[in-house]
């Protein structure tokens, strides 16, 4: 449940949800993707309506947002290969042809940095760093506006997550827009423009992360911050 939290992101712009587990960030990302419907105020997408919205008005800007679960191995069909998973989208879209679609998955595969070679295997075959990389993929394939991401460096190790970082740094460069619910908030710092703290699903604190990182306004941020791990010299 969630009560009294009201935020906007602008094009291009990166946003942090952040709190402890149960502090309502998955239950915000899933009203943000129509996934549940909020029992008062409203979500705006593009300055246009979208959570009164029934599902087939909503079809024709369902490209313009899409999602990286946190289980993105319980989101993937398991029934079908890497090629077939990352060329659906533009199949279900009619966009190009099997060969150039199977081209842009080619692409989006070295993109996301998942072996070419792992993609004629099913999902069950691949590791959570691996799924979670072709989940990726997959909601690239229609260069959304807005993408969402719940938990995304839980799976992935340093060197992943760096990977990750940066190719989402380089998306919004490119003018996509973020809003990422993450634990990690040394990432969340480096990537995000702006953040939003909750707890028991209202909004504690919201503004520019550098700010709020470095001068935590509240005492459940300042809380947070001395749960991070920090190296040591020996």
């Amino acid at each position: 449940m969630l009560a009294d939290v009201s935020f906007t992101i602008a094009p291009g712009e990166a946003w942090g949800v952040i709190g402890a587990s149960g502090s309502g960030k998955t239950t915000l990302l899933n009203l943000v993707l129509g996934l549940l419907e909020p029992t008062e105020g409203r979500i705006l997408l593009e300055g246009e309506p979208w959570s009164p919205l029934r599902s087939q008005a909503r079809r024709s800007r369902r490209p313009r947002l899409q999602a990286v679960f946190q289980d993105a191995l319980a989101s993937l069909p398991p029934h079908r290969t890497g090629w077939e998973i990352l060329q659906e989208p533009l199949a279900v879209w009619r966009r190009g042809n099997g060969c150039t679609r199977r081209e842009a998955a080619a692409r989006m595969a070295a993109r996301v940095k998942f072996p070419e070679a792992a993609l004629t295997q099913r999902p069950l075959a691949w590791s959570s760093g691996l799924a979670q990389r072709l989940a990726l993929g997959r909601a690239l394939m229609l260069e959304p506006a807005l993408l969402v991401l719940d938990e995304p460096f839980s799976a992935l190790d340093a060197t992943l997550g760096g990977h990750l970082r940066a190719l989402l740094l380089e998306l919004k460069a490119l003018g996509t827009t973020l809003l990422l619910a993450s634990h990690d908030l040394p990432a969340v710092g480096a990537l995000c423009d702006q953040l939003l703290l909750l707890q028991d699903g209202r909004a504690l604190c919201q503004g520019p992360a550098g700010q709020l990182l470095s001068d935590p306004p509240h005492p459940h941020l300042r809380e947070l911050l001395e749960a991070v791990p920090r190296l040591t010299k020996a």
